[in-house]
C-alpha cells in the first residue's frame, strides 16, 4: 500500500513555527538571564544569540527550550505559545 502526498492529511504535515525568540524572552524574564538558559540547555552563548536573532534551533535544542520553558513559566503559558504559533 503506497501514500501519495494528495492523500496526506496537511494539518499533520507542516508542524507549527514556533515563535523560539519569544519562548527565549518569556525564560529571561522569569529566569532573569540568558546565562541560566544557555547552562540549563547545555549550549554555547553564541548559539542562544543567534536563536535569539531569529535562527531556528534544531529538534533537541527546540524541545529543550520548550521543557525549560514550562518548568519556568508554566505550561499553561508554553501551551499558549505553541498554539499561538503560526502554521
Amino acid at each position: 500500500m503506497s501514500i501519495h502526498a494528495r492523500q496526506l492529511d496537511y494539518d499533520y504535515v507542516y508542524p507549527r513555527k514556533i515563535d523560539f525568540v519569544q519562548i527565549i524572552e518569556d525564560i529571561k524574564d522569569y529566569a532573569g538571564t540568558y546565562s541560566v538558559i544557555s547552562e540549563v540547555l547545555g549550549t554555547g552563548w553564541s548559539t542562544l544569540q543567534r536563536w535569539r536573532k531569529g535562527a531556528e534551533p534544531g529538534f533537541t535544542s527546540g524541545t529543550g527550550l520548550l521543557m525549560v520553558h514550562a518548568q519556568i513559566c508554566g505550561p499553561e503559558l508554553t501551551q499558549q505559545r505553541v498554539e499561538e504559533a503560526e502554521i
